[in-house]
């Protein structure tokens, strides 16, 4: 059980269901859209992932070669998307993002250099989601056991835990800081949805089926893996699918 210790939060964003598509929603050249105007074009999502490379490659020139990169193109639109969508749900709640972001410990846990515009992207993401965790901490309800299982699967199924633990033995030994984890991820993941549900976001059937990890675990090889998530729908045939 010590290694649910390594519980950390990330990022959140949502889904929502929309009538369908329409010809202006559905063009190869973007990745996503956000409510009425937003996009997210495949040259962003292609400019970021050239900087990050380009950082990776120039910090690392007196090795015999770059290792490989730590983050996927789909890592790009789920922050881009996210980012967006949680300064939208920080100002309804009224708050706002950290003064200082330790961009050092972002560039550590995502393998990428301090000056890469990724890092800043996702340490602005999790800034606010860190904000929001805050805000809901004393008011947010208690894990269901709904809740609880979610973490549960995922960690058993991915070896965390050790086969065999049985639920009622994983939430006993759960410790109280990983318990009040679930709990305010929970209540910041229902934050969300309830802002997505008035919005209408549209994703590349390429980038599906996508989830927002509103709770990730780091696993044994220091990887960062989604634990509570929030789906943003499967692929389908269509350039561009509507989230459902």
């Amino acid at each position: 059980m010590q290694r649910a210790r390594r519980l950390v939060s990330i990022v959140v964003v949502a889904s929502l269901a929309t009538a369908g598509l329409t010809a202006c929603r559905s063009e190869p050249s973007v990745a996503a859209y956000v409510g009425d105007s937003a996009k997210v074009t495949e040259a962003r999502v292609q400019d970021v992932w050239d900087n990050a490379e380009e950082a990776l490659t120039a910090a690392t020139a007196d090795q015999p070669e770059a290792p490989a990169m730590s983050i996927t193109r789909a890592d790009i639109v789920r922050t881009l998307v996210g980012h967006d969508v949680l300064t939208g749900v920080a100002r309804r709640e009224g708050v706002t993002l950290p003064a200082e972001l330790a961009l050092g410990d972002y560039a550590t846990q995502l393998r990428l250099p301090q000056s890469a515009e990724y890092v800043r992207l996702y340490a602005e993401f999790d800034g606010l989601l860190r904000a929001l965790r805050t805000k809901v901490q004393s008011s947010a309800p208690d894990a269901t056991d709904d809740d609880l299982r979610e973490v549960y699967d995922v960690l058993l199924s991915s070896g965390e835990i050790p086969a065999g633990t049985t639920f009622d033995q994983f939430k006993q030994q759960l410790p109280a800081e990983n318990l009040a984890l679930v709990k305010t991820a929970a209540a910041v993941r229902k934050e969300v949805a309830e802002l997505t549900d008035t919005m209408e976001i549209t994703v590349n059937p390429r980038y599906q089926p996508l989830n927002i990890p509103v709770l990730e675990f780091q696993t044994q090889s220091g990887q960062l893996s989604p634990l509570v998530v929030v789906p943003l729908g499967e692929g389908a045939d269509s350039p561009v699918t509507d989230v459902s």
